[in-house]
């Protein structure tokens, strides 16, 4: 089962970054997005409420199991009960480990869903697509970025800035003139002049911030433009491989469970493992319907 959720991990990392969005407020209603963000947030929030308290299960009972059995090497301890009790232990890590990673399929998978309806909308007769233009742009401005040429104080620019109009001014000209690494500089300088204004703080990404200007520049006073700007990988091959690890991990628990070695446990005494035990009995008659 190690290998099956490694590769899910993989798999996740791969497709961890998420792409940006840009609209306008109409178009956001008129295309019926604001709805499905609703309800998709409401979705993810229940996915990921439920896979915090699973994680938390999960890593009480791994606490439990390591204050009962320590990390001693049980290939080197005869065939006892305390032994069975451990394999009974960890079978039952397993089973919550399972649920852990089923949550966390339904949380991409909803994930997916609302990048999917994104990725329609901007298919839409109605809907001016801007990504191309501004996934140019947003590369053009990593790459400026790179170099580090984006390092000037704010006394090094020529123009006066006396207000964020005429600043934001000065950004839209020096990105229309192709000089990145001065825009790069600029709304860093800015962010000094105007903290927490629609330049940003420190704490943001300043290529982020010039795509957000730039985009709100470029569609002043129209509707219907919309642009998905990062990653574009599409998610369903992904969402198959995960269902498909998690079809291989479950037939490997219901293996694990079946062992002869797991029915040869009997409780004699009232000792710690016994308290375990206890919590397995019960775990087994609730997971048993779910295997």
């Amino acid at each position: 089962m190690g290998n099956q959720f490694l590769s899910s991990l993989e798999v996740m990392t791969s497709c961890s970054q998420c792409p940006t969005v840009l609209l306008d407020a109409e178009t956001l209603v008129s295309c019926g997005l604001l709805e499905t963000l609703k309800f998709s947030v409401l979705e993810l929030q229940e996915h990921l409420d439920t896979y915090n308290s699973k994680r938390e299960a999960a890593e009480q009972w791994l606490d439990n199991c390591r204050k009962t059995f320590g990390d001693k090497d049980s290939n080197q301890r005869p065939n006892t009960q305390a032994q069975q009790m451990e394999m009974l232990a960890e079978l039952e890590l397993c089973r919550r480990l399972y649920k852990l990673h089923f949550q966390l399929l339904l949380l991409f998978q909803a994930y997916c869903k609302l990048v999917s309806r994104v990725d329609t909308i901007k298919r839409e007769a109605e809907v001016t697509n801007m990504s191309e233009e501004l996934a140019i742009l947003e590369s053009c401005l990593k790459e400026a970025e790179s170099v580090g040429d984006g390092q000037q104080g704010v006394g090094e620019f020529e123009v006066d800035q006396s207000s964020t109009e005429t600043a934001i001014h000065s950004l839209i000209e020096s990105l229309r003139a192709r000089d990145f690494s001065t825009a790069i500089a600029q709304v860093k300088a800015f962010r000094c002049l105007w903290p927490n204004d629609i330049f940003g703080n420190e704490r943001d990404d300043a290529v982020q911030t010039l795509l957000h200007i730039y985009f709100r520049h470029q569609t002043l006073g129209q509707t219907g433009c919309l642009a998905v700007v990062g990653p574009s990988r599409d998610l369903s091959q992904a969402s198959a491989r995960l269902m498909e690890l998690n079809l291989q991990i479950r037939e490997a628990l219901c293996q694990a469970a079946t062992h002869p070695h797991t029915h040869q446990t009997h409780i004699l005494s009232p000792t710690p493992t016994a308290h375990i035990q206890t919590q397995i009995d019960t775990q087994n008659t609730v997971l048993s319907t779910e295997l």
